[in-house]
C-alpha cells in the first residue's frame, strides 16, 4: 500500500529555528512602538505558509491579533485589492464600526460601488488608519501570502503603507515566490523599492538541508504512524532537495520515487507557461540524463539556429526552469523538473532524442562521454554501442578511482552481454572477466554482497572450462573475503583447493597470490612463516610486487609473535612502500592498517594516529574508501584518534558527508559518535545514535565498540542496571562467536564491574541494602570474565600490550570500590597504565585518583591531579568529567583555576528549580506535574545536575546543593 502523506502543517514545524526567532524579534520591536516589514521570498513549497503560520500562533498566543490576505493565481481576471478585501472582513468581525465609519472601505468590502468616486490615495489613507486602530487597541500582525499573484492596485497600496509605518504596533509580512519573478514579472520592481525602505527587511526561506529534510521525512512518517526504512527517508530527503512539498508528495508515492500527481502537476505548468520553442529545448535538455547540458549539445540536438536557441534558453532561464551553471552549461533549476518533464515526453520522442546524443557523444568524446553514451544508447535501444560504452566507461572510472562507477558500468555491461551478438568478438573481452572484474569493482566499493554473487557466477564458468590459473584465482578472492569476514574454516577450504590447482604449475602471479592468500590464513607458526615465504619467492620470481608486499604483510605477523615489534613494523613499512610504488592500493591499505593496528597495541598512539590519518588519506585518494581496508582503516581510526584526544577529527570521522559506510562500519561509526557525544554531556544524542544503529545481533569488534558509549552515557545520566544488563548481554553474544576467552573481556568485565561499583555506591547512600547486595552478585559475574581473559586471553604479539595491562588495572581498581573502599595505590596504578597514550582514559583514572587523595587528607596531592585531569578535560570538551572534577574542588575547597567555591550559575534557572522541588520530597512525576514538564524530563535535568555536582544519588545532590548555597534551605 502506498503512504500517504498529510499536509505539512498538520506535524510540528520542523527547522527553521533561525527564520522562526528573526520574525519574532521583529515582534518584539513592534510591541514596543517600531513597526516592521518582511519580505519572505522563497520557492514553492519551501514552506512559507508553514513557517507564517507558525508564527501567527505565536501572535496570537502573545495576545496580537492576526490579520492574512491570500493573493490568487487569476492573472488579469483577479479582482484588485482581494487580499485587502479579506483583511478587512476579518477587520470587520473585531470592530464593524472601524469598516462600517469609513465609507471607501466599506464600500471596497461590498463591491457596491458608490455614486461618488473615491481617489487611491482616500482608499490607501482609509486602511493606514484603520491599522493604526486597531494597533492602538493591541499589536497587529498583517499577513499577505503569494505576494506574486497580487494585482497592481494591491502592489500600490503595500507600496504606500510600508513606505508610511512607523511607530505603529505593527508587522507586515510578504509572502512571495521567488522562482516566479522572471525578468518581466511586476513584482520585481516592486520587491527592489521596498528593499530600500528602512523599515523593510528581507528574509529568504532557503530548501532544508539535509539533516533537516531527512527530519522532515521522519517526521512525515511518524505523523502516519508508518515505519519507514532509513533507506527511504535517505532517498526522499536527497531526491526533495530539500523542498518540503516535494518531499511530501514523493512519501505519498511510496517508495521515494514517483514524480506524478499534484506535484507532476505542479513542475509542468511551470513548463506550459514557456513558447514552443523554449519548450522544445527544455525536453531536450530532460533528456541530457544529467540536471547540466552544454549550450553545443541542445545546438546540434534541437536543429535550431544560434539565435533562436538563444532565446529560448533566455526565455527558460527568465522562468526559472533552467539555471545557468558556473561553468556556463544549462541546468535544471531541480532534478525532479528534469524528471518530471521526461517522463511526460512520448515514447518516440524519446528514444530518437536518446540517438541523437548517442551519435554526438561519439563524436565530441568530451570527458565521462562513454558512460553517458551508454545510457543514451540503452534508452535508444542501441544495445552493442551500450555495450562497448559500459566497458569503455568502466576503464576511465577505474583511472580515477571511482570505484562505485566501476562496480555500475561493469554490472550493466554484464546484464547486456546475453543481449548482443557475439559480444565477445565486439568487446574483445569475455564474460568470465567481467564478472572477475565486477567483483573485485565490488569489493573496493565495499559491496562485499554483490562480490560474492559475482564470484559464485565466476565459480561455475570457470569450473566449466577455464584454465586452473583462473579457477584458482576465483577460489583465491572468494577465500580473502571468507577471511575478512572472519569466517576462517570457509576461507581455507577455499585456499586449500584454490592452491591443490595450482601447486604443480611454475610460478606466476596468480599462484604468488595464492600463497599470499595461504599465509594470510594461517594460524601463526613455522607453516605461516615458510607460506609467507614462498609467497614472497614466487611473487619475485614473477615480478609481482603486489602480492610480494603482501606476503610480507602476512610474515610481520610472525615477527610480532615471535616479540620482535621493531622487525615487524620495519617489514610492514617496507611492504606500504612497495605497494604504493606499484600501485598495489588495496595492499597499501592493509599495510596502513596494520601498521597503525601493531603501533597501537605496543601503546605507541602518536604514530598509529598518523598511520591512520595518511591511510585514510590515500584510500580517499584512491577511491576505496569502502574497500576491506579502507573500512578497517576507518574503525581503527576512530578509536586511535579517539585515544590520542583528536575529539574533533573523531567528530568528522563520525559524520562524515556523502555515501554512508556500509556493513558493520555504520555500527562502529554511530557507537563512536554516541561515545563522544556521551563523553562530552550530549546525551539525547548519544541516545539517538544508540537507537537508530545498535544492530540486532553484535559481531565481534562492533560489539565491544558498542560498549563503551552503552557505560560512558549510563555512568553519567546514573543507569548501572541497564549497563550491566547491555554488557551482559554483549559478552553473552561474543563468546558464542569465540572459541577462547579473547582480550576484549578485560574492557567488558571492567566497564562492568565499574557500573556495579557505582550501583553499589548508591544503594549504600540510600540504606537499600538488598540492592547493594545484588549489585555485587553482578560484579561477580564480571570479575570472572576478567580474570578468564587475564589468564586465557591471546595477544597478536608475543606479549600483552600496555591498553590491556591498563585495563586489567582499571578492572583491578574498581573491584576496590565495590565495597566503598577508595584505593590510591590501585588507581595510581591505573593513571600510570594509561599514561601510555590514552588520554580520556587517564583523565576518568585521575579523577577516581583525585577523590581517593581528597578523601585521605592528602590535599594538595590531589589537588594536583585533579588540576592535570580537569585541564585535559576542558580541552577535550568532555564537560561530564569537567563537572565531576570542579565539584571535588568544590567539595574540599581547593583552589582550582576556573572554579568558584560557591557557583550560584552553575545551575540552570530549570535544573534549580527541580532540584529545590526535589529537597521538598517530591517524586519525578510530581516535580513533572509542578513545573508542567514530562517526568522524562525531569529525570534529564536531575542526571546533569548530578553530573555538574559529582553526586551520585538525588539526595545527594540536593545535600551538595545546599552545601554550596546553590539552592535555598
Amino acid at each position: 500500500m502506498p503512504l500517504v502523506a498529510r499536509v505539512g502543517s498538520q506535524i510540528a514545524l520542523v527547522a527553521r529555528t533561525a527564520e522562526l526567532a528573526r520574525l519574532r524579534e521583529v515582534w518584539q520591536r513592534c510591541r514596543t512602538g517600531s513597526a516592521t516589514a518582511v519580505l519572505l521570498p522563497g520557492e514553492a513549497g519551501v514552506g512559507k505558509s508553514r513557517l507564517v503560520s507558525e508564527f501567527a500562533a505565536t501572535v496570537e498566543a502573545d495576545g496580537g491579533l492576526v490579520l492574512t490576505g491570500h493573493c490568487v493565481g487569476l492573472g488579469e481576471a483577479a479582482p484588485p485589492y482581494l487580499p485587502v478585501v479579506e483583511v478587512l472582513e476579518q477587520a470587520g468581525e473585531v470592530d464593524p464600526a472601524l469598516v462600517a465609519d469609513a465609507p471607501t472601505l466599506a464600500t471596497l468590502v461590498s463591491r457596491a460601488g458608490s455614486e461618488r468616486g473615491t481617489s487611491q490615495l482616500q482608499l490607501f489613507d482609509a486602511f493606514l488608519t484603520l491599522l493604526t486602530a486597531l494597533a492602538q487597541r493591541q499589536p497587529v500582525l498583517l499577513v499577505v501570502e503569494d505576494l506574486h499573484w497580487a494585482d497592481a492596485s494591491t502592489r500600490d497600496l503595500l507600496t504606500f503603507l510600508l513606505a508610511r509605518i512607523s511607530d505603529e504596533a505593527l508587522t507586515v509580512v510578504l509572502t512571495y515566490r521567488s522562482d516566479e519573478l522572471h525578468r518581466r514579472h511586476p513584482l520585481r520592481p516592486l520587491v527592489a523599492e521596498l528593499g530600500r525602505m528602512r523599515r523593510v527587511e528581507r528574509l529568504t526561506l532557503e530548501p532544508f538541508e539535509p539533516d533537516e529534510a531527512r527530519d522532515f521525512t521522519r517526521a512525515l512518517a511518524r505523523w502516519e504512524g508508518t515505519a519507514v526504512p532509513e533507506s527511504l527517508v535517505e532517498e526522499i530527503a536527497e531526491r526533495s532537495e530539500g523542498n518540503p512539498f516535494f518531499a511530501e508528495e514523493l512519501f505519498a508515492g511510496g517508495d521515494g520515487t514517483v514524480v506524478a500527481g499534484p506535484l507532476a502537476d505542479v513542475l509542468l505548468s511551470r513548463i506550459e507557461r514557456l513558447s514552443q520553442e523554449a519548450q522544445r529545448v527544455v525536453r531536450v535538455a530532460s533528456v541530457a540524463g544529467q540536471r547540466r547540458v552544454r549550450h553545443a549539445s541542445l545546438l546540434e540536438v534541437t536543429g535550431l539556429g544560434e539565435d533562436a536557441l538563444d532565446g529560448a534558453l533566455r526565455e527558460a532561464v527568465q522562468h526559472y526552469v533552467l539555471v545557468v551553471a558556473p561553468d556556463e552549461t544549462y541546468e535544471f533549476r531541480h532534478s525532479l523538473l528534469r524528471e518530471a518533464v521526461y517522463a511526460d515526453l512520448l515514447p518516440g520522442e524519446r528514444t530518437r532524442v536518446h540517438a541523437a546524443f548517442v551519435d554526438l557523444l561519439g563524436r565530441a568524446q568530451h570527458p565521462g562521454w562513454r558512460g553517458a553514451q551508454a545510457h543514451h544508447a540503452t534508452e535508444a535501444n542501441d544495445l552493442p554501442t551500450a555495450l562497448q560504452a559500459r566497458i569503455g566507461a568502466a576503464f576511465d572510472a577505474q583511472t580515477v578511482g571511482a570505484t562505485a562507477d566501476v562496480l555500475h558500468h561493469l554490472e550493466e555491461a554484464l546484464g547486456l552481454w546475453d543481449a548482443v551478438p557475439d559480444p565477445e568478438q565486439l568487446t574483445d573481452t569475455d564474460e568470465l572477466t567481467l564478472m572477475v572484474r565486477a567483483a573485485d569493482a565490488a569489493v573496493a566499493a565495499g559491496r562485499i554482497d554483490r562480490a560474492e554473487a559475482h564470484l559464485r557466477s565466476a565459480l561455475e564458468l570457470a569450473d566449466a572450462g577455464a584454465d586452473v590459473l583462473v579457477r584458482a584465482g576465483v577460489r583465491r578472492r572468494m577465500a580473502r573475503m571468507a577471511f575478512a569476514d572472519e569466517q576462517w574454516d570457509t576461507g581455507r577450504e577455499l585456499i586449500a583447493a584454490a592452491w591443490a590447482l595450482v601447486r604443480d604449475t611454475p610460478p606466476s602471479s596468480e599462484r604468488a597470490w595464492v600463497l599470499a592468500t595461504r599465509a594470510f590464513g594461517y594460524d601463526h607458526g613455522e607453516q605461516h612463516q615458510a607460506v609467507a615465504e614462498a609467497a614472497i619467492a614466487d611473487a619475485r620470481a614473477a615480478g609481482d610486487g603486489g602480492a610480494e608486499s603482501d606476503a610480507l604483510i602476512s610474515l610481520s605477523f610472525q615477527l610480532l609473535g615471535s616479540g620482535d615489534h621493531e622487525a615487524a613494523m620495519e617489514v610492514l613499512d617496507r611492504a606500504r612502500s612497495r605497494a604504493a610504488e606499484l600501485g598495489a592500493f588495496e595492499v597499501e591499505l592493509r599495510a596502513y592498517f596494520n601498521l597503525a593496528i601493531g603501533e597501537f597495541e605496543a601503546g605507541h598512539v602518536a604514530v598509529a594516529a598518523e598511520h591512520v590519518r595518511q591511510g585514510l588519506h590515500r584510500a580517499r585518494e584512491e577511491g576505496l574508501v569502502w574497500a576491506t581496508y579502507g573500512r578497517e582503516l576507518a574503525w581503527m581510526a576512530v578509536q586511535v584518534l579517539f585515544a590520542a584526544g583528536a575529539w574533533d577529527e573523531v567528530a568528522e570521522l563520525t559524520s562524515p558527508p556523502g555515501e554512508r559506510a556500509p556493513d558493520w562500519l555504520s555500527v562502529v561509526i554511530a557507537a563512536f559518535a554516541a561515545l563522544l557525544a556521551a563523553c562530552r554531556g550530549s546525551w539525547e544524542e548519544s541516545e539517538a545514535q544508540l537507537r537508530t544503529e545498535v544492530p540486532r545481533d553484535h559481531e565481534s569488534e562492533p560489539a565491544t565498540v558498542l560498549a563503551f558509549p552503552i557505560a560512558e552515557l549510563g555512568m553519567w545520566t546514573h543507569r548501572d542496571q541497564e549497563v550491566m544488563d547491555r554488557l551482559e548481554q554483549i559478552i553473552t553474544d561474543l563468546r558464542s562467536s569465540e572459541q577462547k576467552a579473547p582480550l576484549s573481556l578485560l574492557r567488558l568485565g571492567a566497564l562492568g564491574v565499574s557500573a556495579a561499583a557505582d550501583a553499589a555506591a548508591r544503594a549504600r547512600q540510600t540504606g537499600q541494602a538488598g540492592t547493594e547486595a545484588a549489585a555485587l552478585s553482578r560484579a561477580e559475574t564480571f570479575v570472572a570474565h576478567v580474570t578468564e581473559a587475564a589468564e586465557h586471553g591471546e595477544p597478536r604479539a608475543k606479549e600483552w600490550g600496555p591498553e590491556a595491562r591498563a585495563w586489567l588495572a582499571r578492572a583491578r581498581a574498581e573491584e576496590s570500590r565495590l565495597h566503598g573502599d577508595l584505593d590510591v595505590p590501585a588507581w595510581t596504578a591505573v593513571v600510570d597504565a594509561f599514561s601510555y597514550g590514552d588520554v580520556y582514559q587517564r583523565a576518568l583514572a585521575q579523577w577516581r585518583l583525585t577523590e581517593a587523595l581528597l578523601a585521605d587528607g592528602r590535599l594538595e596531592e590531589g589537588e594536583t591531579v585533579l588540576t592535570e585531569a580537569l585541564d585535559v578535560a576542558r580541552r577535550l570538551g568532555a564537560q561530564p568529567l569537567a563537572g565531576a572534577l570542579e565539584s571535588l574542588a568544590r567539595r574540599y575547597r581547593r583552589p582550582v583555576a576556573g572554579v568558584r567555591m560557591v557557583a550560584a550559575d552553575l545551575l540552570t534557572p530549570r535544573e534549580r528549580s527541580v532540584l529545590e522541588l526535589v529537597a521538598r520530597g517530591l517524586t519525578n512525576r510530581a516535580v513533572g506535574a509542578e513545573l508542567y514538564i514530562s517526568e522524562k524530563t525531569v529525570s534529564v535535568h536531575l542526571s546533569r545536575v548530578m553530573a555538574k555536582l559529582g553526586a551520585h544519588s538525588r539526595t545527594e545532590a540536593v545535600a551538595l546543593a545546599l552545601r554550596d548555597g546553590l539552592i535555598d534551605a
